[in-house]
């Protein structure tokens, strides 16, 4: 789907913009497939290179009493695809309840998750414009002392939205949906010439193992600002910034930085 999606907003004569170039792709396992299918669309060679992968937490507690008392929560803030799949996978019958109109409304950080949410028949009831946690804070800054927010997440995961929304009586309770590990990259990557990171944690994970050096003379491309910042902090300069987190936004980018 994305990768057909990446094809058609290429508007044709671009679709083999990045013909040439090897793209490495960092996202999980089960994540790079839609990332590397709308490179391909492209024209690029994707190169399969997984940092971090994904698993579930070390305790489903939180997340189990959160569900458990469902009907207490005004809406319910999902941030990633992932997160949608792992708190589904663990309650599938919360897909229904989030689907019935007596329940919790839902947010989602942008349109993949969107996207992810409405797979499972799961109605999205806002979706920021800055897709970002910074645009779920202004899109919520009005709702009313007391409310209370269930916010599934990755282990460790910024809680800038907690923090925001606490400050105006907003009770957030953040639940763990799963934990993300830095894997060892003992191999050195394969040849690119453009590496491509969606999330703080792939960057730096890249970074631990492999060093700044590897990527000297390429083109780094992120997702969204949180992730240029990580990339900043590490010494490293970022080319290109997709502008909204999806993988067309950062195919689309990487096609205007090439035809530059």
């Amino acid at each position: 789907m994305c990768g057909v999606d990446a094809t058609s907003s290429l508007h044709g004569g671009l679709a083999g913009a990045l013909r040439g170039w090897r793209v490495l792709v960092t996202r999980p396992v089960e994540q790079g497939a839609a990332l590397a299918a709308a490179l391909a669309a492209a024209g690029a060679a994707p190169v399969l290179y997984p940092t971090i992968a994904l698993s579930p937490p070390p305790s489903w507690q939180a997340f189990d009493e959160a569900f458990a008392a469902l009907a207490r929560y005004a809406w319910v803030v999902f941030t990633s695809p992932s997160a949608v799949r792992f708190a589904l996978q663990r309650h599938p019958a919360l897909g229904p309840a989030l689907a019935d109109a007596r329940g919790p409304r839902v947010a989602a950080v942008g349109q993949q998750t969107a996207r992810a949410l409405a797979a499972h028949g799961v109605p999205v009831a806002l979706v920021p414009d800055e897709q970002r946690q910074e645009g779920l804070v202004a899109a919520f800054g009005a709702l009313p002392a007391g409310t209370r927010v269930m916010f599934p997440q990755a282990l460790g995961g910024r809680e800038l939205l907690a923090e925001a929304l606490a400050s105006h009586d907003v009770t957030v309770d953040v639940v763990p949906i799963s934990q993300t590990t830095a894997l060892p990259l003992e191999a050195p990557p394969p040849p690119f010439e453009a590496a491509a990171f969606a999330s703080p944690s792939a960057l730096r994970a890249f970074v631990a193992a492999r060093g700044t050096a590897a990527l000297q003379g390429k083109v780094v491309a992120v997702i969204g600002p949180t992730t240029a910042e990580a990339a900043r902090v590490a010494g490293l300069t970022v080319d290109v910034v997709a502008p909204s987190p999806s993988v067309e936004a950062l195919v689309q980018a990487l096609v205007r930085h090439r035809m530059r």
